[in-house]
């Protein structure tokens, strides 16, 4: 088993320095979580970071800074919440849920974080699809309007729950689920929804279908709402 000095003097090293606040989790994995490591065994450890390239370039320099002044054969491996949250593989998921936690951020935090991610990718797919629709290409603005509603949706599902559905089908039920259920969201709300996800697949996968711009028109509408109701619904957890 690793040393629980080491692990609290590497933990003590990351949340002393600049980088405290967009460290979401560090968790301890591999034969040394496992109790199975010898002594020539490295130490695994997964980092997972707020979002941004920066960051992980600070962070494994200050990785490596630890590892000469500690002699820490550590062997670190990142990730985002974004990662984590909206498309976990199967590595990531056994590490989560099999490793030892060192250290965890609030998880409402790390969730708001990574929600007001969601809204700035949002509002840029909506913003393109305006501009493509002004070009008169149809598909294109009902793909990318339908991106944006499906990113504000995940969001909203976050807010109430930690793990996303896998299809888009599966958004539209569970957002309808968690928020129309309770008069949070009309009903009509969830019709639209729907009825974006058929425009949507049929804007991407039927060659010959019919699609004038009132159809993305509606769904960039539809977007604005779910996008609007998410800022106000983080405006109120704040």
């Amino acid at each position: 088993m690793v040393n629980k000095t080491l692990l609290n003097d590497f933990k003590n090293y990351l949340l002393t320095s600049n980088l405290k606040n967009r460290i979401a989790k560090i968790i301890l994995f591999g034969s040394h979580a496992k109790d199975v490591a010898h002594k020539d065994s490295d130490i695994d450890i997964l980092i997972v970071t707020l979002n941004g390239r920066e960051v992980e370039t600070q962070l494994m320099d200050r990785v490596f800074d630890f590892m000469c002044e500690y002699k820490a054969p550590l062997e670190i491996i990142t990730a985002s919440i974004a990662d984590l949250y909206l498309h976990p593989d199967y590595f990531l998921y056994n590490i989560t849920s099999y490793g030892k936690e060192i250290y965890a951020m609030d998880k409402q935090q790390t969730k708001i974080h990574l929600i007001k991610d969601l809204i700035g990718l949002s509002e840029e797919y909506l913003q393109s699809s305006q501009e493509v629709l002004n070009l008169d290409r149809i598909r294109l603005s009902v793909d990318a309007a339908y991106n944006a509603a499906e990113l504000a949706a995940k969001g909203l599902i976050l807010l109430k729950q930690d793990d996303l559905p896998g299809s888009q089908g599966g958004i539209v039920s569970i957002l309808g689920n968690l928020y129309i259920k309770s008069n949070e969201i009309k009903k009509e709300i969830g019709r639209k929804f729907n009825q974006a996800l058929q425009l949507r697949n049929a804007a991407r996968y039927k060659p010959n279908a019919n699609l004038k711009p009132e159809d993305a028109q509606d769904v960039i509408e539809l977007a604005k709402t779910l996008i609007e109701l998410l800022k106000s619904k983080i405006a109120q957890s704040n």
